[in-house]
């Protein structure tokens, strides 16, 4: 018979093990999305928006949407930019509105992208496969 003791010791351990899956999983689909093919996405607007870092802590980061075309069929995506506050996030989106940026898209699933680079104007990008634990800051579409 288990103890109550060993009981929450073995669960620690699976959601130890579950979490180094989870990111294991995660890397492996950036790796494999550095070899998709490349596009050029156009940002077409920028908003500050109130993301949840923990359930006591929101902040406000700049979300950009942009649009980029594969065999002539448009497809959209959001990211958001990881700055110091409202002041920096909304000088940084002014600055970003009509830039173009670099994507990878899947060539199976054109709607499926991603940013290849960490930091855009210095600041870390957060999107949906992102580069670390946080993939919570990215917009939700």
């Amino acid at each position: 018979m288990i103890t109550r003791s060993e009981a929450g010791i073995i669960a620690s351990g699976m959601l130890l093990v579950f979490a180094f899956v989870g990111v294991g999983l995660s890397k492996l689909r950036q790796w494999l999305a550095r070899g998709w093919p490349k596009v050029s996405a156009t940002i077409h607007s920028a908003d500050m928006e109130v993301m949840e870092l923990d359930e006591k802590t929101d902040i406000m980061l700049p979300c950009f949407t942009f649009s980029y075309v594969v065999a002539g069929e448009s497809y959209s995506g959001r990211f958001s930019l990881f700055t110091d506050g409202k002041e920096e996030g909304e000088s940084v989106a002014k600055k970003m509105v009509q830039r173009s940026i670099e994507i990878r898209y899947n060539p199976s699933q054109p709607s499926a992208w991603f940013i290849p680079e960490k930091s855009i104007e210095g600041y870390e990008v957060e999107q949906k496969m992102s580069q670390h634990l946080m993939e919570s800051l990215y917009p939700k579409n």
